[in-house]
């Protein structure tokens, strides 16, 4: 039978095990998205024209950086599997995981409103998109409160509206007007 000093360094020996394949995983997932952003961002480099005197083109240096890019990461992802199959201690990474992603969820909101009004702006223009984009995410930061709806209006009216007529009127740089308001 184990005493209760047995119990504890055993369960303290296990605890760093668990926290390296946690930490592990999270850069496994880092090691992923940038992996997958540098392969998009390759294929994109790819589309960029050439010049008559220049045989590889503009896009070619971009793409090489990014395409070793994407070798480094792949590389680091399968050395990130292997450690966490060393570690073993996978116990609890699920519910480990949900309360990471459930503790920042207002960060992955506002990444998602980000991506959301930069492409909306094309359509919606500059002054609406970047109006709606502030309202959101200043409510999402400080909650909903009659002051808080107040302040988050006002700032987006400043602004969207504000930014927008400033560019115009003082360094008469037009910011996109959006196909809704372009005719």
């Amino acid at each position: 039978m184990m005493s209760k000093a047995d119990k504890s360094a055993a369960a303290g020996a296990s605890v760093p095990a668990a926290s390296r394949a946690r930490t592990e995983f999270a850069r496994l997932i880092s090691y992923i998205v940038f992996g997958l952003g540098s392969v998009y961002l390759s294929v994109r480099a790819s589309a960029l024209p050439t010049s008559r005197w220049e045989p590889l083109g503009a896009g070619s240096f971009p793409q090489l950086v990014f395409a070793v890019l994407a070798g480094l990461c792949l590389i680091a992802a399968v050395r990130a599997v292997i450690d966490i199959r060393k570690a073993g201690q996978l116990d609890g990474l699920a519910t480990a995981l949900s309360g990471w992603i459930k503790a920042r969820r207002i960060s992955f909101a506002l990444f998602g409103c980000l991506v959301v009004y930069l492409s909306v702006m094309p359509l919606a223009g500059f002054s609406l998109a970047t109006f709606v984009f502030l309202m959101i995410a200043q409510l999402l930061i400080a909650g909903l409160s009659k002051k808080t709806v107040v302040q988050s209006l006002i700032a987006a009216v400043i602004f969207s509206v504000g930014l927008n007529m400033l560019f115009a009127e003082v360094f008469n740089v037009f910011l996109p007007r959006g196909v809704l308001f372009a005719g």
